[in-house]
């Protein structure tokens, strides 16, 4: 096994040791810390946006964490590359070396970007995660989220990266990125050839593969990490569309069933008029603080839907829209390859805004708002609404759910789901192809036509 250790120089990174009460009296402890072989400390890294744990339920998380299972990992560290041995004998990052005890440390995504030469499962962060075990690995720390990487057909090949699951049972987590890349740039930079900045250093292990032709085998970093996250652990109930779980307090224990009851409804009534269904349960967590659901999802906001999940906060203050989020998923049945602004409005048609009429809503906004809405042929096109006016975004949201609710309302939800399937993401001449031999109007005369419905103050 090489050893490629140089001087260490310590970097101190801010304190990440946490515990949370939050509503109800739920404690969570989270600790991440990497030190050398001696003990000395190098840093204290955040575990948000999070943790990817696979354990013996196999039950997948979009961002990574396996929210109901409290977990430990401890041991040295050793870079395998890329994690990947392909099945015909080609390419192996560990040289058929064991690594007994110790934590892979796992690069994303394949060698040189090559999706060509490198198929998948041979890259599945399932397969990753097995091939470790099976040298003798006592966890994973992956650097950058292997459940968001980009391949050669990005729909296709996510979902059958979601659907590969592990055999093995051992934990896998993602790190920081950053801080991670930083504390290995420090430590090899004199070492590792091509380690100019902390930002390069996947490039540079490609960089030394290609050109030694073969993957250089496991590197010893001369490092140990510790990381746990300890939280209480969650109530289960199944009915007929999902499985939710739950934290045990005395708000959601008397809510819990009302709100399972009102999303097997929504389901329901959306999947009959949309024509699909899931692909199987719905995953439902329901968080009593927004504070624990960002903490332990890495996402900000009140709900949030990804590839069969959806975590909902329940902390008595907020709406809780049984439609929006399940409706994000099914779209993703009607059509994988669009992800743009209606989206947003297709999830808000059928159940408002914060339970609110969302016409009522962006006729105020008209009246309001300076720099005016968005022009229909900006959601046509975009990608997503204006990260960086949050305002902006959340009116973006009311606007689009109006115009969609217009054009279901004046045409039909048959036309409208015929539309949605034609859609692609940020491709503005499809989408612009698509509105007009469905609807037969361009997007300005529709945006016409549905201003003037505004200002006549009706709902339908």
């Amino acid at each position: 096994m090489a050893n490629h250790r140089a001087s260490l120089s310590a970097l101190m990174l801010p304190f990440w040791f946490l515990i949370i009460e939050v509503s109800f009296g739920q404690v969570f402890e989270m600790n991440c810390e990497v030190r050398t072989s001696g003990g000395e400390l190098v840093a204290k890294l955040p575990l948000f946006r999070p943790v990817l744990v696979f354990n013996e339920l196999q039950i997948p998380h979009p961002t990574g964490s396996e929210l109901w299972q409290p977990f430990s990992l401890k041991g040295p560290m050793v870079l395998v590359g890329y994690g990947i041995t392909t099945e015909e004998g080609r390419w192996d990052d560990y040289q058929d070396a064991k690594i007994d005890g110790k934590i892979a440390v796992v690069l994303s995504g394949v060698p040189f970007n090559d999706t060509v030469r490198f198929r998948l499962p041979d890259w599945t962060a399932a397969r990753k995660i097995d091939n470790a075990a099976n040298r003798g690995a006592a966890g994973v720390v992956f650097i950058g989220n292997p459940l968001h990487e980009r391949a050669d057909d990005p729909h296709r090949s996510r979902l059958l990266r979601m659907r590969d699951r592990p055999q093995s049972n051992i934990p896998a987590i993602i790190l920081g990125t950053a801080q991670l890349e930083h504390i290995l740039f420090r430590t090899y930079s004199e070492t590792i050839r091509g380690w100019t900045s902390p930002a390069s250093i996947p490039e540079a292990i490609a960089y030394v593969s290609e050109e030694e032709g073969k993957p250089y085998g496991p590197v010893e970093l001369g490092l140990t990490l510790s990381a746990s996250i300890m939280h209480d652990p969650l109530k289960k109930v199944e009915s007929e569309h999902y499985v939710t779980y739950y934290f045990q307090n005395p708000r959601t224990e008397g809510q819990i069933e009302k709100i399972i009851k009102a999303h097997e409804e929504a389901y329901k009534r959306m999947t009959k008029d949309m024509g699909v269904e899931a692909l199987g349960k719905i995953i439902y967590v329901s968080f009593p603080d927004w504070k624990m659901k960002w903490i332990l999802t890495g996402h900000i906001g009140y709900g949030w839907a990804s590839e069969g999940f959806i975590f909902e906060v329940d902390d008595g203050t907020n709406y809780i829209d049984p439609f929006h989020e399940t409706c994000h998923l099914l779209q993703k049945r009607l059509n994988p390859l669009y992800r743009g602004p209606l989206n947003e409005g297709f999830a808000t048609y059928w159940g408002g805004w914060c339970g609110q009429d969302v016409h009522e809503l962006t006729r105020e906004n008209l009246k309001r708002i300076k720099k005016g809405l968005f022009p229909f042929s900006v959601l046509l096109g975009d990608t997503a609404f204006d990260a960086q006016a949050s305002a902006y975004r959340w009116w973006g949201y009311e606007e689009s759910g109006s115009i969609n609710r217009y054009m279901i309302d004046t045409w039909d939800m048959t036309k409208y789901i015929q539309f949605w399937k034609l859609l692609r993401t940020g491709e503005y001449e499809t989408n612009l192809r698509a509105l007009k031999t469905v609807y037969g109007e361009s997007p300005e005369e529709i945006e016409k036509e549905w201003r003037e419905f505004l200002a006549q103050g009706k709902s339908k």
